[in-house]
């Protein structure tokens, strides 16, 4: 009975290690690491495709320690199937698996497109002798490609089942554009953090896009401070946003945001010193993030330009702009005794009623004034011919915000009596930006104002003439640092999670669903053979002894005594059955996994007993030898007196000797 028992739980063990080993086998394609990201939303692992741009990111982050993009690709030769990786080796090596054995033949470069390296396992499956040229056939192409393979390499990981290529040669095999990966692997030297980074099991919150209002303020001026929060967790939660500039808080406001959900929160302040001041903007948490905007503070002025020279009786007009290069409407301009207001565009004009150097003064409530020199000339002692120049440039603001412009001011003059066309070409990084036309008379000064718009973040040079003058381009946004592009872009789209989570439908081509129902389903068939089966040798022994049964009922015995009398008897032997079932069918299942005659999708069979799983197993076979047990207890009490007495008697033929039953008993 024992050895039937033992050969039923042995089924069992031996069915119970393989589908373990089969669910968890999608670790092969994270080479048994950790972490991978993939696209879930792809049929299968070969088709999944990343975006390749987030191993920058990824790598930066001060917690990864590897960062490996990878390209699958599945081919056969001989008859043989096997995976194709496209790596980048330097990549590779960061994340691991490490190189237990590496072994290089001839000359040619492992890192070339044209070479391949082939994993230890895999090369004995080929049965090939290196260097050798191996041709490839795409797995969603009608594709070639031939690589030699240049070494073998072995790492005790499943990553010795596949062939090592460039990501190039993987890319064309499989058609997968330039900027895409099957996934990236990473390694890190925080696995706790990483794992809520990808998995979140709650509210997540992160800041985003901070922008100022202004790049450049002046005292006592407001500007508004705005910043982006998200909650790219998996349930709504509540998250406090900081606000402070040197060391001291000037706002603080608490958004309820939904799994997903996104708002923008608005803060105003004010300087009173000069000078460059930095806000941040911050949040706390499992994952705290702080971002910083800097905003310049100045005292708030004025600009003039004006021509350097102007031809006596004639008229000439200057302008007048504020720091922040607009219009300085209605501002106080005197030149001499003559006082003029500004109009709405800063232009002011004035009379050269007689000979001489005098100083244009623009001034206005709020703001520094401004000045400027204007010579007054008598144009009979000048040649006639025209003699056009720019006599100034001037640019404000010289710090402004991407989506913000700066007005530019050119001061022209023809030092010449002969009237004329005069333009003029802005030049922006040595490239031209605009030409700028006027018609000068004899003598004639003018001012001719443009804006610039559209200049890209960062410090630009503008030209005109002789005169150069810088601008810095601030973005728009804060840049937002590598954690927070990471989750912006890829998080909330399940394309994260660790690497035991890679459903086995992405290499069977089916779903996750039908694979759990299958794997249960194989498993529960298992278990319920098993139980069978030592039901079975139970009931035969209570067959067996269905004459002592009879006669204990005949004489009145309870059925807790009749409980007593089988159950022990029973779980006895299923217990040692079940022993003796474990131990064997972890033994077979683990050579099996060591016999390489198992592939599962281009990789040898990998068991992994573990505690855990071995627990499992022990406490699944003693659950079946005690629901046996209960079973064979349970007909043995249905069993009624008369029904075991006729049974008894059809199956003996000569009287019963009740007195020797009981003596047995």
């Amino acid at each position: 009975m024992i050895v039937v028992i033992a050969l039923s739980i042995m089924i069992f063990t031996t069915t119970a290690s393989v589908l373990s080993g089969l669910y968890s086998s999608p670790a092969a394609f994270a080479a048994d690491g950790r972490f991978a990201i993939a696209s879930s939303t792809a049929p299968t692992i070969f088709s999944s495709q990343v975006d390749a741009s987030m191993v920058g990111p990824l790598s930066a982050l001060p917690q990864i320690t590897g960062a490996s993009p990878e390209v699958f690709a599945f081919s056969s030769y001989n008859g043989v199937s096997f995976v194709i990786r496209g790596v980048d080796l330097d990549r590779l090596n960061s994340t691991g698996p490490a190189f237990h054995r590496f072994d290089l033949t001839g000359a040619a470069s492992v890192k070339a497109d044209s070479s391949a390296i082939v994993g230890s396992n895999l090369k004995a499956r080929l049965g090939i002798k290196l260097p050798y040229v191996l041709p490839l056939q795409g797995s969603y192409s009608d594709k070639m490609d031939v690589v030699k393979v240049v070494g073998s390499f072995q790492t005790g990981t499943s990553m010795d089942d596949e062939l090592l290529v460039s990501l190039d040669v993987a890319r064309f095999l499989t058609g997968m554009g330039p900027d895409k990966v099957s996934i990236i692997r990473v390694s890190t030297s925080d696995p706790a953090w990483l794992n809520g980074l990808l998995a979140p099991s709650g509210p997540r919150f992160t800041l985003f896009d901070l922008l100022s209002q202004k790049a450049r303020v002046s005292v006592g001026e407001p500007v508004a401070v705005s910043v982006g929060v998200r909650n790219w967790g998996t349930k709504p939660g509540e998250v406090t946003v900081g606000f402070s500039s040197a060391g001291s808080s000037f706002a603080n406001s608490t958004l309820s945001l939904n799994a997903s959900e996104s708002n923008r929160v608005l803060a105003n302040t004010t300087f009173q010193t000069l000078g460059k001041h930095s806000v941040n903007v911050s949040i706390g948490g499992a994952f705290p993030v702080t971002l910083t905007v800097n905003i310049t503070v100045v005292e708030p002025y004025l600009n003039i330009a004006a021509p350097a020279t102007t031809p006596l009786l004639q008229n000439f007009s200057v302008t007048v702009t504020n720091y922040l290069g607009n219009p300085a409407a209605y501002a106080t301009v005197s030149f001499g005794s003559q006082i003029a207001t500004a109009d709405l565009g800063g232009h002011a004009s004035f009379y050269a009623g007689q000979s001489g150097s005098f100083t244009i003064v623009a001034s206005l409530s709020g703001y520094d004034n401004a000045s400027a020199t204007v010579s007054v000339i008598d144009p009979a002692n000048y040649p006639a011919a025209f003699l056009p120049s720019v006599a100034s440039f001037t640019l404000s603001p010289d710090v402004i915000k991407e989506t913000e412009s700066a007005m530019g001011v050119v001061a022209m003059e023809n030092d010449g009596s002969v009237a004329g066309d005069f333009n003029v070409t802005v030049y922006v990084d040595s490239a031209p930006s605009m030409v700028l036309s006027t018609t000068l008379q004899g003598l004639e000064s003018k001012t001719v104002s443009f804006r610039l718009r559209d200049l890209s973040p960062g410090t630009h040079i503008v030209q005109v003439a002789n005169f150069s003058r810088s601008i810095s381009v601030q973005s728009w946004i804060v840049d937002n640092p590598d954690l927070v592009q990471l989750v912006m872009r890829y998080s909330g789209s399940d394309s994260l999670f660790p690497a035991g989570s890679v459903p086995i439908y992405q290499a069977a081509k089916i779903s996750q669903g039908n694979v759990a129902v299958a794997l249960f389903a194989i498993g529960a068939i298992s278990a319920t053979l098993a139980l069978l089966a030592i039901t079975s040798v139970f009931s035969k022994e209570i067959r067996e002894g269905r004459r002592r049964l009879g006669i204990l009922k005949t004489i009145g015995a309870p059925r807790s005594a009749i409980r007593r009398m089988v159950f022990p008897q029973a779980l006895e032997s299923g217990l040692a059955g079940a022993a003796i079932g474990v131990a064997a069918g972890v033994i077979i299942a683990d050579s099996l996994s060591r016999s390489n005659l198992l592939v599962l999708f281009g990789h040898g069979f990998r068991l992994s007993l573990d505690a855990n799983l071995l627990i499992m197993i022990l406490l699944g076979a003693v659950v079946i030898s005690v629901a046996s047990a209960l079973i064979s207890v349970r007909l043995a009490i249905q069993e009624t007196t008369i029904r075991s007495i006729r049974r008894l008697e059809e199956d003996q033929g000569e009287p019963l000797n009740v007195e020797k039953l009981i003596a047995d008993k």
